[in-house]
């Protein structure tokens, strides 16, 4: 796969930045620290997305729902500008809370919030997960049009999808198109010396999405976010990537409430079915194979060994697109899982609790661990 971008964009369109290179937070750990009395969470309704379509998909009614609550994010920071995406999520205490991406907003010295309407504010950024590539600002107003979550795990394959956003800064742009996939991994970045950003589960889509749709939504049918655009495929055509709504929700809530949020993390290390394949290995079954755990990790704990294969994870199959990362993500740390595992010919569970990603986990000895 080609390299990957970040989606915002320079002042003036002089350059495409990559995603790491917008950041110099190391990953695993948080911008901001969480508050000794964090607030109560502020609870963010999810509805099931759209069916899809047996008739006339209709973007203009998309726009319609969700474009008011659709912002440009202008973004001051030493040497330059940039322009992102983001949308409204919540309303407390006469503010209102817009979730972006983490790399719209790194290192900003000034963030102002453009609405559709004109009215513009300056925000302050209540919080930030450089893991997940989130952030969430703050302007003081209450009353701003609300995004409503869908729930991204309903999604399917070649279901229809409306991008909005603000690509090379021309606010509410819509583009039109399908989820080609539900579960992706992807690395993003790795220029102008920064680290790269690891995502364990993105959906792909092929709506585009260029330099500035940073931190906006990706819809439903309905006008329902079901993602959140945070990079594209530099090297291809028709391919780009958002966050799931269930993480942002997740992640979103956190950050509003001054907490600092959690990552589930197993420790574990494996290929991909068809890596192992290509590399010669024989799988038996179908899934992930285990290459080896990290020492102390829940993986380790639960009993999984080099060349177990997990075929489920609590009864959903590891086929057909579905990922091991694509099935973790949604949990929190401390809630356990049931892992089906085949071992030497024989299929045996076993119960893993999920812990918080330690800030060292890209120390591991392998190059995947969720």
């Amino acid at each position: 796969m080609g390299n990957l971008t970040s989606v915002r964009v320079a002042a003036l369109f002089a350059s495409v930045l990559v995603l790491a290179a917008c950041t110099t937070h190391p990953l695993g750990t948080s911008r901001t620290s969480p508050s000794p009395n964090p607030s109560p969470l502020v609870t963010i309704p999810v509805v099931s997305p759209a069916p899809v379509a047996s008739g006339a998909f209709d973007p203009a009614h998309v726009v319609q729902v969700l474009g008011p609550a659709v912002a440009e994010i202008i973004v001051t920071f030493a040497g330059g500008n940039g322009i992102g995406s983001g949308f409204v999520i919540a309303h407390e205490n006469g503010a209102s809370y817009l979730l972006t991406n983490n790399h719209v907003v790194a290192n900003a010295t000034k963030v102002v919030v453009l609405m559709p309407d004109g009215r513009h504010f300056t925000a302050a950024v209540q919080g930030t997960d450089p893991i997940q590539d989130l952030a969430v600002v703050k302007v003081n107003d209450g009353q701003l049009p609300l995004a409503q979550f869908g729930d991204s795990t309903k999604l399917v394959a070649g279901q229809q999808v409306v991008a909005i956003g603000s690509p090379l800064g021309n606010q509410s742009t819509v583009t039109a198109g399908i989820i080609s996939a539900v579960h992706r991994t992807i690395s993003a970045g790795g220029g102008n010396g920064a680290p790269a950003e690891d995502l364990p589960d993105v959906l792909q889509t092929d709506a585009a999405i260029n330099p500035g749709n940073s931190g906006g939504p990706l819809a439903d049918a309905d006008g329902n976010v079901i993602g959140v655009n945070t990079a594209t495929a530099s090297s291809a055509q028709g391919i780009g990537y958002a966050i799931p709504s269930l993480i942002a929700k997740r992640i979103a809530q956190d950050l509003i409430a001054g907490r600092t949020p959690g990552h589930p993390y197993m420790g574990v290390c494996y290929q991909s079915e068809d890596t192992a394949l290509a590399g010669g290995t024989d799988v038996e079954g179908y899934g992930v194979v285990v290459t080896g755990t990290v020492a102390g990790a829940p993986a380790a704990k639960a009993g999984l060994r080099s060349g177990d294969v997990i075929e489920k994870v609590d009864g959903v199959d590891l086929n057909n697109g579905e990922t091991l990362g694509g099935v973790i993500q949604p949990h929190a740390p401390g809630e356990t899982v049931q892992l089906t595992v085949l071992r030497s010919g024989s299929t045996t569970t076993l119960s893993l609790t999920l812990a918080d990603r330690p800030a060292d986990s890209t120390s591991a000895t392998c190059s995947t661990t969720p």
